[in-house]
Formats: structure tokens, C-alpha cells, sequence
């Protein structure tokens, strides 16, 4: 079942950027070094991708974690933001500054080291605008989804920037579907 769910996430994830990609090109059809660029740089990351070393996950249950840093995240980056109205960076910096330090607690567990990715993640989720995200409710199922997403894509795309981002947009961008669609 876990290797359907991060072939699912990795489906996921891809289909994200290729959504990104296919903003940029529709924007931009009328400037060809634009998209010749964009096209090199597709081509060049997709090749980096599929010779990059991959590592087999063992363990699941303790990934589970993930899901709960990236809810504490989201959450607490909303309530700074939103409720305490310091602004979504200032909120954003503290709660990623205070994550950082969350590993020299134990330096020899590797749970720690994984809390300030998931949390960070969280963060980016907790940034929303209020116009987008009205309640807590609403960060607390796309905190949820951002750190699944995390977990069951936790060794895919190592080293590419935008990970993060990519799962908190991918999160609230689904939320925003169940929310307002279905309720």
C-alpha cells in the first residue's frame, strides 16, 4: 500500500509542476526566448531527476510525525499571522527560526532532524491569506495534507528547490477544492 501512496504523491507532485510550467508557457507565447529557457531548464531538471540516487523508505509509523510538525507549523504561523497580526513573515521567521533549534535538543535522533523541513512546510501553509483561508479549521485539513503529502514524498525531489512550497500550494490548493466545493 505505501509504495502506491508515494507512487501517488510522486504523481502528484509532478502534476503540480506541470501545472506551474503550463502557467508560465500560456502567459508567455509570445516571447519564444521564454519559453526556449523554460523548455531547457524542464528538460534539464527532468534528466537530473531520473539520475539522482533514490533512497528505500523502511519505516512508516514514525513518519507519522511529519504530519503532526507540519500541523504545528501551520497552525502556529496562522495564529501569529493572523490573530496576533505581526504579518505573515515576521510569523513565518519565528516559527522557522525556533524549528532550527528543534534538532540540537538530541543531535543523534533522527526524528529531530526531520522536524525542521516538516514544520517549515507547515509554515508556508500558515502564510495564507485570511482571504483564502478563513479559520483555523481550514489550516488545520491543509497542514494535514501538506504533511502527508510530505511524508509519502519524503525522498522524492531531495536537492530540488521548491519542495516545500510546491507541497504547502499543492495543500491549500486542495483544501480550497474540498472546502468550498463540497461544503
Amino acid at each position: 500500500m505505501t509504495k502506491f501512496l508515494r507512487r501517488f504523491a510522486f504523481f502528484m507532485l509532478i502534476l503540480m509542476q506541470f501545472a506551474f510550467l503550463l502557467s508560465i508557457f500560456f502567459d508567455k507565447m509570445n516571447a519564444p526566448l521564454v519559453l526556449l529557457f523554460l523548455g531547457i531548464i524542464s528538460v534539464l531538471i527532468s534528466v537530473a531527476y531520473f539520475k539522482a540516487p533514490r533512497e528505500q523508505e523502511r519505516y512508516f509509523i514514525k513518519d507519522l510525525y511529519l504530519i503532526l510538525f507540519a500541523v504545528t507549523g501551520a497552525m502556529s504561523t496562522f495564529f501569529i499571522n493572523i490573530e496576533l497580526k505581526l504579518g505573515p513573515v515576521i510569523a513565518a521567521g519565528l516559527i522557522g527560526c525556533l524549528a532550527s533549534f528543534v534538532p540540537s535538543i538530541n543531535r543523534k535522533s533522527k526524528l529531530l532532524k526531520e522536524v525542521p523541513p516538516a514544520v517549515y512546510c507547515g509554515v508556508f501553509v500558515g502564510m495564507t491569506s485570511a482571504s483564502v483561508a478563513p479559520n483555523l479549521k481550514f489550516i488545520l485539513l491543509a497542514g494535514f495534507i501538506a504533511g502527508s503529502i510530505l511524508m509519502l514524498s519524503k525522498n522524492i525531489f531531495n536537492g530540488f528547490g521548491g519542495k516545500l512550497g510546491t507541497i504547502a500550494f499543492g495543500s491549500i490548493a486542495i483544501s480550497s477544492i474540498i472546502l468550498y466545493t463540497l461544503f
